[in-house]
């Protein structure tokens, strides 16, 4: 669930049933979804992208500034199988209105967000600033003391997220199937590198500030948002865990269970192994060490 760069000189292709749209056409359908809401676009750019979403830079007639989305269909979430785009868009913008609600200033999500229907769907959202801690890892990796303080900062920010609480009627966020729901929490389920936002302070170091990509949000236990942070981050440096655990402690109150926390990461990467193995040979022994680590605590 990680991005990767726009592609500007291959365009991916995006079909939907009988169309085809590529990154370019992807570009001018999210500006005729906007035409029809009566909304002008000076300009649409591409911008980088994930697994699920085209996205795009989108300068509306009126100067303000803007993130557009227009959906992949060939993205599959392991905990919404049967899921359409329609949903994880109409799911996402109420997960950003019920945080935006919750955390106030403290915590920066894609608002105002606005659904844009048509077939496909597509979203316009406002830009959380920031860079993902991602990008200088990929590029030229971050020290331990940074990467450290980055995922307790990451601790601390789920932690705000779950004080979000499941309530009673229907929403358009769907029940983690299987789950607990006796007090169930708004759950991230895409939480890693990529998609918290923030900037690097010198002499402070990186300070987080927003979660962007919401299109995965459940409800359920507090543990299950683990899962991707487990196999992202956790199954190659083990240690951090600890300090996740730490930085959600001291935002909410709470411990998370650690058995459950590991029994959720064990049951994650055992599904990636048999479904979706990692081909870089550094990753899949990690996965391995892991299970049978892991395995050994609960």
């Amino acid at each position: 669930m990680h991005w990767s760069p726009a592609r500007v000189g291959n365009p991916v292709l995006l079909r939907f049933g009988r169309e085809t749209l590529s990154t370019w056409s992807a570009g001018a359908h999210l500006r005729s979804l906007l035409a029809l809401r009566g909304m002008g676009a000076v300009s649409v750019r591409p911008a980088r992208s994930g697994l699920e979403h085209e996205l795009f830079h989108v300068v509306l007639s009126d100067g303000q500034v803007r993130l557009g989305k227009v959906p992949r269909p060939d993205y599959r979430d392991p905990h919404w199988p049967d899921r359409r785009a329609h949903a994880s868009l109409l799911a996402e913008e109420e997960a950003v209105g019920r945080v935006s609600l919750k955390s106030g200033r403290w915590l920066k999500v894609p608002e105002p967000y606005l659904f844009l229907e048509g077939d496909p769907p597509g979203a316009l959202m406002g830009i959380v600033p920031g860079v993902a801690p991602e990008v200088p890892l990929f590029r030229h990796g971050l020290d331990p003391r940074t990467l450290r303080a980055i995922c307790a900062e990451m601790g601390r920010m789920m932690a705000e997220v779950h004080r979000v609480r499941r309530p009673e009627g229907d929403t358009a966020i769907p029940d983690l199937p299987g789950a607990d729901l006796g007090d169930a929490r708004l759950l991230h389920m895409d939480f890693h590198l990529g998609n918290v936002l923030g900037h690097f302070q010198l002499g402070q170091g990186w300070k987080l500030e927003g979660i962007v990509d919401w299109t995965c949000v459940h409800w359920g236990p507090r543990e299950a948002d683990l899962a991707e942070l487990g196999a992202s981050i956790f199954a190659t440096n083990p240690d951090l865990l600890d300090d996740f655990l730490l930085g959600y402690r001291q935002r909410s109150g709470l411990n998370l269970d650690r058995s459950r926390v590991l029994d959720v990461l064990v049951t994650e990467l055992d599904r990636r192994m048999r479904e979706d193995p990692p081909v870089d040979t550094t990753i899949r022994n990690a996965y391995t060490a892991r299970l049978e680590e892991w395995s050994r605590e609960i």
